[in-house]
């Protein structure tokens, strides 16, 4: 009875997922007052953007119906965002690095060579918050494409206390959007120091970059 109970619930929130969540989203974005910094720097085509887990929902309304690819997770959560986040007009690619990192890459090298624009969280799906891994990183410099760091700083805004410090911009909120210059990585790149640097890239400003 309890798998049966779980299943029905599981069934309710994936289908909230995608029906209700992306309508609170485009309502909620509708409110707030959204400012880009380099939007010379969201290239056409062939580039990986990096965004932080925890700007998920600024992002999505954001960059919604613009071609972008994104990185997903194939756990259960990852299933809840991938729902979400087609219905703003948004592809999705299944897998992390923790599972099936290997399979996923490959794929996203793939997508790159063919011209996609690819989202990463490159502190998903588990944290550490706000850390990068190496498997941004190795996505660049396997597929040669450049790597451009997207942050979003929320003026108001509710904050979770879970690992990635989920941000939830509140409803009027003005939210400064950034788009770092791109990143180019050599084949024969060291995979540290590729992470260094797109570390040092994607810590949250307060100015203008």
């Amino acid at each position: 009875m309890e798998n049966r109970k779980e299943s029905f619930s599981g069934k309710i929130l994936l289908w909230l997922a995608e029906n209700v969540l992306p309508l609170l989203i485009r309502i909620l974005g509708m409110t707030w007052r959204i400012k880009f910094y380099g939007i010379e720097n969201f290239l056409p085509q062939r580039v990986i953007f990096a965004i932080w887990h925890g700007h998920i929902i600024p992002h999505s309304y954001a960059f919604r119906n613009r071609g972008v690819k994104v990185l997903v997770s194939r756990s259960r959560d990852g299933e809840f965002i991938s729902r979400a986040i087609r219905k703003l007009g948004f592809g999705t690619i299944r897998g992390s690095s923790s599972r099936n990192g290997a399979k996923a890459l490959l794929q996203i090298v793939r997508e790159l060579n063919n011209g996609a624009r690819i989202a990463i969280t490159p502190d998903g799906p588990r944290g550490p918050g706000y850390v990068v891994k190496e498997g941004t990183a190795l996505a660049g410099i396997k597929s040669g494409a450049p790597i451009v760091p997207v942050i979003a700083v929320a003026k108001h805004a509710i904050c979770l206390k879970s690992w990635d410090k989920f941000t939830i911009p509140l409803p009027f909120s003005r939210i400064d959007i950034f788009i770092k210059k791109p990143l180019y990585f050599e084949k024969n790149a060291d995979i540290e120091e590729a992470v260094k640097k797109i570390q040092g890239e994607m810590q949250i400003d307060t100015e203008k970059s």
